[in-house]
């Protein structure tokens, strides 16, 4: 029989809520909807390394709901077969199929000014060393935003306790930056029309992994510290305590 492993929370504040050993809260957990960004169609960012972000996202997410399953949280993957292009679809069917949180996985880039080209395996690539790190964002049109705000907040500290630091890229003062912080010390922004955001019917919280066109941050592929993230995520969303029953701050 194998033994349960001791389960180490991470609280970034006074919370109180039902702890879930792994595989030992499952009536206690709402579901959570997974959302792999972009699609075969619109990959998005493309790595330093000539990988685009939708094959990062649909790894990552795999992760997470791998993880999320070992504690108990039943999940549900959206867009991981790459067709889902209209983004109120995906919001949608997360609220037909009752989902209480919406987390949307990503992986980031920079603007254009930043990229420069090198080669890699004889093909032309770019990359930028302007930022790494990871960033989550809120949108204030959800009508969760509080609990958004607060489990978006639970996950930054937790994946800071583990050793990733967060990018600030994203408020420096130029045109598609300028993001107001929503919680400067755990690396969330406000991005008030992303789509996934706004149209969510349960708290949202949007999530960008690593800059994926810094060429050192491209290990974030590697399974290891993808299911260490994984890891950081699912602690984040417990220690909020949004999955326990649904329960919203």
């Amino acid at each position: 029989m194998q033994k349960s492993r001791k389960v180490k929370y991470y609280l970034p504040y006074s919370l109180s809520f039902a702890l879930c050993l792994p595989n030992a809260c499952v009536a206690d957990t709402a579901l959570l909807a997974i959302d792999v960004g972009h699609s075969t169609m619109h990959p998005g960012a493309i790595s330093a390394y000539g990988k685009p972000e939708f094959a990062f996202n649909v790894d990552l997410a795999k992760s997470i709901q791998g993880v999320v399953t070992s504690y108990g949280i039943p999940s549900l993957q959206i867009g991981n077969d790459g067709q889902t292009t209209d983004l109120t679809q995906r919001t949608d069917r997360a609220h037909r199929a009752g989902a209480k949180f919406f987390l949307s996985v990503h992986h980031d880039s920079v603007q254009p000014q930043f990229l420069k080209s090198w080669q890699w395996q004889g093909k032309t690539n770019y990359y930028s060393e302007h930022a790494s790190g990871f960033s989550l964002f809120v949108s204030r049109k959800n009508p969760f935003l509080p609990a958004s705000l607060h489990c978006a907040s639970a996950i930054g500290s937790v994946l800071k306790q583990m050793g990733f630091h967060f990018t600030s890229h994203h408020a420096e003062s130029m045109p598609g930056e300028s993001k107001e912080w929503a919680d400067k010390y755990n690396g969330v922004y406000y991005s008030d029309d992303l789509i996934v955001l706004k149209t969510a019917k349960m708290p949202a919280v949007l999530f960008e992994a690593g800059v994926i066109v810094n060429r050192e941050e491209h290990i974030i592929q590697k399974p290891e510290l993808r299911n260490k993230l994984a890891e950081a995520v699912t602690k984040g969303l417990l220690n909020c305590g949004v999955l326990i029953n649904g329960i919203y701050p």
